[in-house]
């Protein structure tokens, strides 16, 4: 974890708030990358944490954050914003291996159930983009596609009206995949419908109640998929399939 990604807070959020309280949500984001370069990592814990609570969301800043709690052994909270820092950019390198690095420390080694094919290409599909550059791309081909359109209105030859029309259809099918896929990311992006144990060692229940007899355990930084809330617990499930109930309190969504 020896590298430190520069960190540069996305366009679209900073857009949103007035220019001096961009600027103190960014001096403290570049004095967290002072004091991790220091070696003083509760403090950059602590000023990355203040731009975080302030609804800024980055990649590189949730990467940041992940690793300054690496540092400090505290498994949880580092695996909790590597995740998230691997959902908003799930082909970065970078964040792929330092998250890998992280799990490796968890104490449950959980084998998983593969994917239906189908699921995995959608999901590789989906994920090659960042929501922005899917919404520019479906723009951009819906414009080619309305020019290409005026083209077989107006053209006299009748070879360009063909070449303009089988040509526009591909432009629009362009469109229509890229705010298919823009959606999707933006859906999956913004669901909360996975989580990381808190808890040193969670017993996973058969009901949502206390009382209810134990299924397996798992403990702290593992990742569990979010089936449903009630009550404030929550029916989680393993990579291998194996489902159950725990307490809100004791694991984090994301």
């Amino acid at each position: 974890m020896k590298k430190l990604i520069a960190l540069l807070f996305a366009f679209n959020a900073l857009a949103a708030f007035a220019g001096s309280e961009t600027n103190y949500y960014y001096q403290l984001a570049q004095s967290g990358n002072q004091a991790y370069e220091q070696g003083e990592y509760d403090s950059a814990i602590t000023l990355y944490s203040k731009v975080v609570n302030a609804n800024f969301a980055s990649p590189n800043l949730f990467y940041n954050l992940g690793n300054s709690y690496f540092k400090t052994n505290n498994l949880a909270p580092s695996i909790y914003y590597l995740e998230k820092a691997h959902k908003l950019a799930p082909f970065d390198k970078d964040i792929e291996f330092n998250l890998n690095m992280a799990r490796s420390q968890i104490t449950d080694r959980i084998n998983s159930v593969p994917q239906p094919i189908v699921v995995k290409v959608w999901s590789y599909v989906r994920n090659l983009m960042s929501i922005d550059s899917w919404a520019i791309l479906c723009v951009v081909a819906f414009m080619i596609f309305v020019v290409l359109i005026g083209f077989y209105l107006l053209s006299a030859s009748v070879a360009l009206k063909k070449l303009a029309f089988f040509t526009s259809f591909g432009f629009l099918l362009t469109a229509l995949l890229s705010i298919t896929s823009g959606l999707s990311a933006y859906n999956y992006v913004k669901s909360e419908n996975q989580a990381v144990v808190f808890a040193g060692s969670l017993s996973v229940k058969a009901e949502p109640k206390s009382s209810s007899a134990d299924l397996f355990i798992v403990h702290e930084g593992t990742t569990v998929n979010v089936l449903e809330e009630v009550n404030k617990w929550v029916r989680v499930s393993l990579p291998d399939g194996n489902e159950g109930w725990a307490p809100l309190e004791d694991v984090k969504r994301f």
